[in-house]
């Protein structure tokens, strides 16, 4: 019979435990529950209504700790998902340093000042880490990207968005570099229109990648309404990521289709409808499967959360 994992999730506000969902998971909880090769045997929160809100949410019989101290003194977990704000994150890792897991799960970002990655790094201690940056999961994500990598030539890639670089760009900038690699250069992008006053800015910026392209990435953060979009001009189209990602557009040249002579951009078929992003679910079945040996990787680990940490802190200390 087939190993089950112990996994608790440590921080149950939205993201943990209390983010709304249907049939897609959009918690750490409900992507253990719905694994069966996992069972959640705790969760951990100081706030006597999120530990409430988690027992009537998800079942009476579950087990709730106020501190990760009580919860290690009677249980040693194989999966710990952290929940919490990024400015305690570590902190909650250091509590795990004499009973360490078999895998980490981190929300992201894991570290708003690159300059603390060293001591994220002593504190996870060769514990392998995933890191939710859940489109890197996603299989329509996937598809995407690898259709990509199939196109002739990427010439240049634009992302607008809004919602702040931590919270919301990050997500494509993970993308990026999973996808794409190395950025060499972090550069200013003179259209500003980012807001100081907010905690977290919709920073404009230009990534160089060492492959040969660059990525414009333009804030907005006077626009009220979601704003998540990816352009990708490559020789043989332009591939887009709307909505935030729940719909993907393929546009390609057609010769004499408009006029004689000319070729236009027309929207090409893409195979994968439109639908919510997954993400979770998958992430939980990639740690199950690298916890089994029969993965190899973590579709998104430490690594590749830190290189996106350290473009958002260079982004941070130009653009201030």
């Amino acid at each position: 019979m087939s190993n089950m994992y112990r996994a608790v999730v440590i921080g149950l506000g939205r993201i943990g435990s209390s983010y709304p969902s249907s049939k897609i998971p959009r918690t750490h909880v409900e992507a253990y529950l719905k694994n069966k090769r996992v069972k959640l045997v705790a969760g951990v929160d100081p706030d006597n209504n999120a530990r409430k809100n988690f027992l009537n949410k998800w079942g009476k019989n579950l087990t709730v700790f106020s501190n990760v101290e009580t919860m290690l003194s009677k249980i040693q977990p194989d999966i710990v998902s952290i929940c919490v704000p990024t400015s305690s994150l570590i902190n909650v890792v250091e509590n795990f340093s004499k009973k360490l897991p078999k895998l980490f799960f981190l929300e992201k970002p894991v570290i708003v000042d690159y300059n603390r990655s060293k001591s994220l790094i002593r504190a996870i201690n060769k514990i392998p880490t995933a890191v939710n940056y859940h489109r890197c999961w996603d299989p329509s994500h996937i598809h995407f990207f690898n259709q990509i990598q199939k196109s002739r030539k990427i010439i240049s890639i634009r992302v607008a968005y809004n919602g702040g670089m931590f919270n919301n760009s990050s997500h494509i900038i993970a993308l990026l570099v999973k996808n794409f690699g190395k950025v060499l250069n972090v550069r200013k992008l003179d259209m500003q229109t980012h807001n100081l006053k907010n905690t977290d800015p919709s920073f404009s910026f230009i990534l160089d990648f060492k492959c040969g392209f660059y990525a414009i990435f333009q804030g907005f953060d006077h626009i009220k309404y979601d704003l998540l979009e990816l352009e990708i001009i490559t020789s043989s189209g332009i591939y887009s990521i709307k909505s935030g990602g729940c719909r993907k557009r393929l546009e390609v040249p057609k010769k004499n289709f408009f006029y004689k002579n000319y070729s236009h951009l027309i929207d090409d078929p893409y195979k994968i409808p439109d639908r919510q992003i997954e993400g979770l679910a998958q992430a939980v079945k990639n740690i199950v499967n690298f916890l089994d040996g029969k993965d190899k990787s973590l579709l998104c680990d430490l690594t590749v959360s830190l290189k996106v940490s350290k473009i958002m802190t260079d982004v941070y200390s130009k653009l201030k």
